[in-house]
């Protein structure tokens, strides 16, 4: 092939890779700029989202199955926005770190922890929302101790006894 119809060729092919780069390839055409994912959208983190990621982290952790009702609590548009989850748990104290170290993963931070007396107090946040997990290792509750995890989205207008009970205030 003589090297004038060699550079002919060359230029053809770099003209199709050109106009090939340009349809798609990105970033100059590189077969590692095509394989890059592009940014997906953020599901929204509802309600529905926060308790999943709760009850799994507290099921992987060894926890009993809870209870994620609102039965006995007050009626309201707040219910709207708030993910409760409590079970007993015979000496829950591991399974209760353990859900929280799991929550930790899934990118909830820890913004209060505090022990008092025989109550274990934390309060996660992430994309909104707070949970405010306690166990309570008091006597008087037989074998099992009770463990909650109860989910909150900020700005939640909750009632004056439920607000109580989550308070992170140690008065």
């Amino acid at each position: 092939m003589s090297t004038r119809r060699t550079a002919t060729v060359a230029a053809a092919v770099s003209a199709i890779l050109t106009t090939v780069a340009g349809c798609g390839l990105g970033d100059g055409g590189t077969a590692d700029s095509a394989a890059k994912a592009s940014p997906t959208a953020t599901a929204p983190f509802t309600k529905e989202t926060v308790a999943n990621e709760v009850g799994a982290a507290a099921d992987a952790s060894g926890l009993p199955p809870g209870d994620d009702s609102m039965a006995g609590m007050p009626q309201g548009e707040w219910r709207d926005c708030v993910a409760p989850w409590l079970a007993d748990a015979p000496d829950a104290a591991d399974g209760f770190a353990a859900t929280v170290e799991r929550l930790e993963k899934l990118g909830w931070q820890v913004t209060t922890s505090r022990e008092e007396q025989d109550v274990t107090f934390r309060t996660l946040t992430k994309q909104g929302w707070k949970v405010y997990a306690r166990h309570f290792a008091m006597e008087g509750f037989g074998a099992e101790q009770p463990v909650s995890f109860t989910a909150v989205k900020d700005g939640c207008a909750l009632p004056d006894e439920v607000q109580r009970d989550l308070s992170d205030d140690p008065a």
